[in-house]
């Protein structure tokens, strides 16, 4: 019986969903905190660059010094004249200004740099040289790389210096560095006309396609191939652009390029919008909302809505933050929104998986005490008595097919019914009906359950009983429990439904309580032992009684032996009853041998009993202790349990038989006995049940079997012992057709000790007829 009424579940998936949420809430802020996700961040952002890029907007030009023209000038050192007369062409072209991704730290030759010097007092203000921190190998600090003291006081200094993201998938730019005493802003601050803290950096718009930016070869314009229009009004940038150039910088998504387009990159960025860098927490604080919802979300429904603005957000956020220049970043966010949502998906699945019958997907208990409309209609439960069989019966498992084909008669047409499968048994809420119409109802659905069914084209006949519970005040796991209990009351009394009543609850009550009862009993002396004598139809004489075990309860009055005798058996309380009877029965027997020294006591013992190592030697302790002759002791030992095949039985019976107590096959004809059985088994005595005696005189087949079971006895020198005797023809038939022993009310009542006593001093020959 499946008895699932515990609330603690509930309370435990929720302390694990949380703990969960802290723990992803906790990795994603850790993760934010120390950076560690910033190499992802820059390739996540690269990859949205190419799906952004966008042209240039040309108001930069960049003059490369490449690969032809190094070959034309011959060297990479090539005079500064050279340079003086393309800024002076460049500017005579309409440029607005020339910016040189150089240091000229040093010089190369006077003459050019005197012109160089010239040049600079030609066009002051509209030329800017670089200015960059070298690194020296041998001190290890930053030195300042700025042009030489001839240029230094002629021209404006730009910063050319850029910040290396980790793993060099993106680059930084500075509005504004410190080289050596002089601080100067970068060339793209100066291009676009902004300025910022000292040290502080901007990330560019990388999404600008670098080819789209107009590039010229330096030779081609010093050549005069370039037409004046092509700089007309715009910065022209001059830098290295050749193959051998040892200013390369690398952006995810770009792959590498020449340094000097970081800076009409960067140029053009600061024109449209200055960058604003908000970090990981915001997008961080958005996603710990939308998890501490998707937490709070109580159905699936509102999960999946949740679900899909995160990912909608997450997709299309990134994309508007880019395009007004707002450095955010996501995968602290991102992380911990994905952690939790998995984890709260994995544990609603557990959930939900425990919520249902993992053959049938029928929901199970658990779903139906969370039914809210469990509070205002009846419970059904029907327990599919022979469910266990059905499935033995198959080579293959079948049990899903059958609950299946079993809910498809119930549900009636016009009625979406949800059924709740706890493995045998069924679960359902039916109509709010009167209850003689409830009556009616459950009836009809007996009916729809009692013709065959057709399992994997094998006919299966099934049967169920049904409990209903209708007490809607009760909490909805004690009427579950009560709807059980009816079916499995109505399945112990035959019958096929029956409704829970207060009777009903004073009697589970009782059963509950039972063992406890029982226990007590035998403590407080309510266990009590009555003998009916046993007489020999021969000898017309009393020549022994069976103990049978009564119970006088304070306040129920007289418990009937089958009442407390099996589920003692069950709850493994049938060893200290046994042995309580055997040895109060041999205890109050003892007297009754010194006047009738051939008297034989028979004590019931159960198969379970029978079962525990070293019975012989408890027995013997017993009978040690109340002086009782182990010859004079029979045990009775059912009929069915299957003693030959217990290796412990078998010797405990052998043992039994050693120290000279006799063995009785009870209730011969109900179980397992054959030939086999009665030749291993080694009994003196075969007692037939009184369910063949009591019908011997009207029944031809139960008298040919009683018949038949004497000889047999008679011829493996067993005795036979007929019990149920209740008229004299019966007790003259058993005597004509050879039966050894007779016991029934009709000879005599179970009786106490005293009444026995008086019984056997009565007469030494009592006529049995």
């Amino acid at each position: 019986m499946i008895w699932p009424f515990s609330r603690k579940a509930k309370s435990k998936k929720s302390a694990s969903a949380l703990r969960s949420v802290m723990w992803a809430l906790i990795i994603g802020a850790c993760i934010g905190a120390v950076n560690a996700g910033r190499p992802l961040e820059d390739i996540y952002r690269g990859n949205r660059n190419l799906v952004r890029e966008r042209p240039a907007d040309g108001k930069v030009v960049v003059v490369g010094l490449d690969d032809r023209s190094i070959k034309r000038l011959g060297t990479y050192y090539y005079s500064r004249s050279t340079d003086a007369r393309l800024v002076d062409d460049l500017i005579a072209r309409g440029a607005k200004r020339v910016l040189f991704d150089f240091t000229f730290e040093r010089g190369i030759d006077k003459e050019g740099d005197l012109a160089f010097a010239a040049m600079l007092d030609r066009h002051p203000g509209k030329v800017v040289l670089g200015a960059l921190p070298i690194r020296d190998r041998v001190t290890n600090e930053d030195k300042p790389s700025l042009p030489l003291a001839l240029f230094l006081s002629r021209a404006v200094v730009g910063s050319i210096q850029a910040k290396v993201a980790p793993f060099g998938l993106s680059e930084e730019l500075y509005y504004k560095s410190r080289h050596g005493n002089v601080v100067v802003r970068s060339l793209s601050a100066i291009i676009a006309d902004q300025d910022g803290a000292l040290k502080s950096t901007y990330r560019p718009d990388w999404a600008i396609d670098i080819d789209s930016i107009p590039t010229y070869s330096m030779i081609d314009v010093i050549d005069g191939v370039v037409p004046a229009s092509a700089f007309a009004g715009k910065d022209v940038l001059i830098g290295d652009t050749a193959s051998s150039s040892q200013d390369m910088a690398h952006v995810s998504g770009k792959g590498w390029f020449p340094g000097v387009y970081n800076h009409a990159v960067g140029a053009q960025t600061l024109r449209e919008r200055r960058p604003i860098s908000i970090g990981w927490l915001p997008a961080y604080l958005v996603s710990a909302s939308l998890v501490i919802l998707l937490l709070l979300a109580r159905n699936k429904r509102r999960s999946g809505l949740i679900l899909i603005a995160a990912v909608g957000a997450a997709i299309i956020t990134p994309f508007v933050l880019d395009h007004f220049h707002i450095i955010a970043e996501f995968l602290p966010a991102y992380i911990t929104f994905g952690l939790a949502a998995y984890r709260l998906a994995n544990l609603r699945a557990i959930i939900q998986a425990r919520k249902q019958n993992a053959a049938t997907l029928l929901p199970n208990l658990s779903a139906l005490r969370e039914e809210p409309l469990v509070a205002t209609r009846p419970i059904i439960a029907m327990r599919i008595r022979n469910y266990a069989a059905v499935g033995a019966s198959f080579s293959e498992s079948v049990e899903d097919e059958l609950i299946t084909e079993i809910v498809r008669r119930l549900t009636l047409p016009g009625e979406a019914a949800t059924f709740y499968q706890a493995e045998d048994v069924l679960y359902w809420l039916g109509p709010a009906l009167p209850p003689a119409e409830l009556a009616g109802h459950i009836a009809g659905l007996v009916r729809l359950t009692e013709s065959l069914f057709l399992i994997r084209g094998r006919k299966v006949d099934i049967h169920v009983a049904i409990g209903v519970d209708t007490d809607l005040a009760r909490p909805v796991a004690n009427r579950i429990g009560r709807a059980l209990l009816a079916a499995d009351t109505a399945a112990s009394r035959h019958q096929p439904y029956m409704f829970n009543t207060s009777d009903n609850d004073e009697e589970s009550a009782w059963e509950l309580s039972l063992m406890s009862e029982l226990d007590a009993a035998i403590e407080g002396g309510d266990i009590w032992i009555a003998y009916q004598p046993q007489f020999d139809l021969k000898a017309d004489s009393i020549i022994g009684a069976e103990a049978l075990v009564r119970w006088q309860h304070p306040t129920r009055g007289a418990i009937s032996p089958e009442a407390f005798i099996l589920p003692a058996e069950e709850h493994n309380r049938i060893g200290k009853l046994t042995f309580h009877v055997l040895e109060h029965a041999t205890r109050a027997a003892g007297p009754i041998l010194a006047l009738h020294p051939e008297f034989r006591l028979s004590v019931n013992i159960s198969a379970t009993v029978m079962e525990q190592a070293n019975l012989p030697a408890m027995i013997l302790q017993v009978l040690s202790r109340t002086g009782f002759p182990t010859r004079n002791l029979t045990l009775e030992v059912t009929e069915s349990a299957p003693f030959a095949e217990h290796a412990t039985v078998a010797t405990n019976l052998a043992g039994i038989d050693a120290l000279g107590i006799a063995l009785s096959i009870d209730d011969y004809g109900t179980g397992n006995a054959t030939l086999e059985y009665l030749r291993s088994v080694p009994c003196q005595e075969i007692k037939i049940d009184r369910r063949f005696v009591t019908s011997l005189l009207h029944d031809n087949g139960d008298m040919l079997l009683v018949e038949s079971t004497i000889e047999l006895a008679h011829g493996l020198g067993r005795r036979v012992i007929a019990e149920g005797i209740e008229d004299p023809e019966t007790l003259e038939l058993l005597r004509a057709i050879g039966c050894d022993v007779a016991q029934g009310y009709y000879l005599a009542k179970p009786m106490r000790i005293e009444a026995l006593e008086s019984l056997l001093s009565a007469s030494q020959r009592i006529k049995a007829a």
